[in-house]
């Protein structure tokens, strides 16, 4: 246990050095006394929307102090102390939030026993990198072991987004987190392939080992917990019309979660594994693709949440429909339209997210799910889900939020400052943040500038 843990961090730490140590040492000569007040930025004639409300509001002009959003007012400010953005008339809104990658995972699953951690460490970084000029500052990082990345972007030695992390999928041993080859032992059975070595996954089969493996995920640092409810398009082993895990099994997990005050979401695209789920007292559903209008009604009637995206993991996989992947990949894809249909048509809320793994080209095409969801949702109810309906999913990790000075996915006064301002008017075409180069000319997250060209 000791020498996995030993290479674990190592190889983290060497691909996190090689991107980030002139970024610290930079910082390290540069650092403030705490006695100092902190920056303030004032960002003039600009027209806010907060993330809540139907338009957006001209005019007006943002103050802010540290990492918060100190004042917003119609009145022109003043700060001579401050560094002044003038906006332009442009539009200001609050930085997106991706609700579902895998930023740990910059290479396929069954790809990531045979790289060395270093390199896999580098390629998170550069992954976290490529979201935040996105304009995406904030993430839910939905399985795998991003904790020291998270942790490194927080301490300022690299750039990237806020990361919510789960820390390692939770699945039953022929489930859809269990990536071994058919050969490979069982890790709870004498057997320790590196990717069990390095907490991409945690195998665990019964309540007993459940709860071990949730308490595990919660030690090492994960907000919330992710349990493989069903079969899935990126595994080989494991057909996706296969229901995983008991009632009994996933309760211990619901239960163990609670305790440490955060929830359990779970991997599922059918009825028969959502509903199992909300019998456990699940309160997330990530996919659900395959879902019928009747489950559908029953996870609006639980107040569970639906996070789900426009084609998911289908997209890598649909060109190779002569195999098996591909054929689940269809399947998924073939349930797009009644699942998002069916879901606006219930009111249900439906979190944004993009599934992105595999490649840092699944980080690169990220914004594409904008115009994506332009099929079933107008520009508005897209940059709502990306912004405070996501923020609303973020909240449930109560005690264990580790960004607890403000509220995430608005601009209010006391929010935190993530920030994007706009050419064009992404309230009435959202697509104008897919050319995020040339279209997002300010991002901020927590008070800092990454990307300023007014």
């Amino acid at each position: 246990m000791l020498r996995m843990m030993i290479t674990t961090m190592a190889g983290l730490c060497a691909g996190l050095f090689l991107a980030g140590a002139g970024v610290a040492d930079g910082q390290e000569r540069t650092g403030q006394p705490q006695a100092e007040a902190p920056p303030q930025v004032l960002i003039r004639n600009v027209r806010v929307w907060d993330g809540i409300s139907d338009q957006a509001v001209a005019g007006l002009s943002v103050l802010v102090e540290g990492r918060l959003i100190r004042k917003i007012s119609e009145q022109p400010e003043s700060r001579p102390d401050a560094t002044v953005i003038d906006g332009g008339g442009r539009v200001l809104i609050p930085g997106i939030i991706d609700a579902h990658t895998h930023l740990a995972l910059p290479a396929p699953p069954n790809e990531l026993s045979r790289e060395d951690p270093g390199y896999v460490g580098a390629l998170s970084v550069k992954a976290a990198e490529i979201v935040l000029m996105h304009g995406w500052t904030t993430v839910r990082d939905i399985g795998g072991p991003s904790q020291g990345l998270a942790r490194a972007i927080d301490e300022g030695i690299v750039d990237g987004p806020r990361v919510y992390t789960s820390a390692a999928f939770i699945s039953q041993t022929s489930g859809h987190g269990d990536f071994r080859e058919l050969t490979a032992p069982h890790p709870n059975a004498g057997g320790a392939p590196d990717a069990f070595a390095q907490r991409y996954t945690q195998l665990a089969d019964g309540p007993a080992e459940v709860r071990r493996a949730v308490r595990e995920s919660l030690r090492q640092g994960a907000t919330a917990i992710k349990l493989m409810a069903g079969g899935g398009i990126s595994s080989k082993y494991d057909p996706i019309d296969t229901t995983q895990f008991s009632v009994e099994e996933m309760r211990a997990a619901v239960e163990s979660a609670a305790d440490w005050g955060t929830y359990v979401a779970v991997h599922a695209y059918t009825d028969a594994a959502v509903n199992r789920a909300l019998d456990a007292g699940v309160k997330v559903i990530e996919h659900g693709h395959l879902l019928s209008e009747a489950t559908l009604k029953r996870l609006k009637a639980d107040g569970a949440y639906l996070s789900s995206q426009s084609f998911g993991a289908a997209r890598r996989y649909i060109g190779g429909m002569d195999t098996e992947r591909g054929r689940k990949g269809a399947m998924v894809m073939d349930g797009v339209d009644h699942l998002m249909n069916t879901a606006k048509k219930l009111g249900i809320p439906v979190a944004f997210g993009t599934d992105a793994f595999g490649s840092l080209r699944a980080y690169e095409i990220g914004p594409a799910e904008f115009g994506y969801r332009l099929r079933w949702f107008n520009s508005l109810e897209i940059l709502k889900q990306a912004t405070s309906v996501n923020a609303r999913l973020l909240a449930l990790t109560g005690p264990r939020n580790p960004y607890r000075e403000g509220p995430l996915g608005v601009i209010q006064e006391g929010a935190y400052a993530d920030l994007l301002i706009v050419d064009g008017d992404p309230l009435a075409d959202v697509r104008v943040l897919e050319d995020f180069a040339r279209n997002i000319r300010l991002i901020m997250k927590d008070g800092r500038i990454y990307k300023q060209t007014l």
